[in-house]
């Protein structure tokens, strides 16, 4: 993965961070809770796939190195 990979991850990480501080701040809304958490769910299973991808090139590269 590349560092643009890479920083599309801290990206999303940031966005997500600022959805849970969203549920803490005097902004809350009870109306918008639900659109949030949706956006939030949606956004934490990217980031799960990111890093899924990460952690198989990672065994892919291991593997070579195992080989060698």
């Amino acid at each position: 993965m590349s560092a643009k990979t890479t920083n599309l991850i801290q990206d999303k990480l940031a966005k997500l961070n600022e959805y849970v501080a969203w549920f803490d701040s005097d902004e809350f809304a009870l109306e918008q809770a639900v659109d949030k958490f949706a956006a939030a769910e949606k956004l934490a299973e990217e980031i799960e796939q990111d890093l899924a991808g990460f952690k198989n090139e990672i065994n892919v590269i291991k593997k070579k190195f195992d080989q060698e």
